[in-house]
């Protein structure tokens, strides 16, 4: 059993046990959604109430020591599944249906170890995963750039396709870099000489951070946000030969969270970054963000929280 049908498998297990997740991906349906055209790029807007814990998520240190980490063993909500699966690169992680869902089949993948959030030790076997199930779409946030456990190591799953990004890339973006390559040891090096491009912001204290306090030694890695997927072969039968392929696009990050989710309440928009919000869909959790976000606002916000770095 390959290892996508393992995973639909444990999808289905779950949601017939009826609880948070079902509850929360039945909850799915009565999503509002806005569809927009941001300089000839199509986005949508998503208001999902069930965010609201992702999208206000406190990542300060003292935050962070006083709960439990909720992707570990121990803090598990109950009837929580978990799939084992052990990367080629000797690195195990479980991966898990996400309770807190943005699309349909939506899956956390973290490491079975308790390790904070760094892409580098990681992005081989993230790479293997998206080979592994070229149905997903796999993506990695920052701990300064959309994860709400920055302390414990972890990628995403969602189906293919559900950013719009993935069908729309344009050269021209100042903020991303799109790799491609047939081979995973050639994407590979590509992939790091992309991502020595980055560093980490000196004035972090100054930015828009998620903790006021933030300083440059509570940043270990440069903000990006990372999305990989994987295209086989076609098969000796369609009209279109194509060889396998593997795709990365890393966007570079300037700001953690943008002015407006700091303003005034009368201003105020709850929106907090991460892949999937670079890559087209943004999410937010209550009515008067969903009413205040414009195509020319979100506009303005991704290119606040973007860095220009090529």
């Amino acid at each position: 059993m390959n290892l996508y049908t393992q995973i639909s498998e444990m999808f289905s297990r779950e949601l017939e046990l009826r609880g948070r997740a079902f509850v929360n991906y039945g909850a799915l349906d009565q999503v509002e959604v806005k569809d927009m055209t941001i300089d000839g790029f199509p986005a949508k807007l998503f208001f999902n109430p069930a965010r609201v814990r992702s999208v206000m998520a406190d990542v300060s240190p003292e935050a962070l020591q006083k709960r439990a980490c909720f992707l570990c063993p121990d803090g598990l909500e109950p009837l929580q599944l978990t799939t084992v699966w052990d990367s080629p690169t000797g690195q195990t992680y479980f991966i898990r249906v996400n309770p807190f869902p943005i699309f349909n089949h939506h899956f956390t993948i973290s490491s079975a170890i308790h390790e904070r959030q760094t892409f580098a030790p990681h992005m081989e076997s993230m790479l293997h995963l998206a080979q592994a199930m070229p149905e997903m779409s796999i993506f990695y946030n920052g701990p300064m750039c959309g994860a709400s456990a920055p302390d414990h190591m972890h990628f995403q799953a969602v189906p293919r396709h559900s950013m719009p990004i993935e069908d729309h890339f344009d050269t021209n973006y100042a903020n991303a870099v799109l790799v491609q390559e047939s081979d995973l040891q050639s994407h590979l090096a590509a992939l790091e000489k992309v991502l020595s491009m980055a560093s980490i912001p000196e004035n972090a204290s100054q930015t828009g951070s998620l903790t006021a306090g933030a300083s440059r030694t509570e940043e270990w890695e440069p903000r990006w946000n990372i999305i990989s997927w994987y295209e086989p072969a076609s098969s000796p039968n369609s009209l279109i030969a194509s060889s396998p392929r593997f795709n990365t696009i890393v966007f570079f990050r300037r700001e953690s969270r943008p002015q407006c989710f700091f303003a005034p309440e009368n201003e105020r928009i709850l929106f907090s970054p991460g892949t999937v919000e670079m890559g087209g869909i943004g999410i937010v959790a209550n009515r008067e963000s969903f009413d205040r976000l414009t195509p020319s606002k979100l506009r303005d916000i991704i290119r606040e929280v973007a860095d220009e770095i090529v």
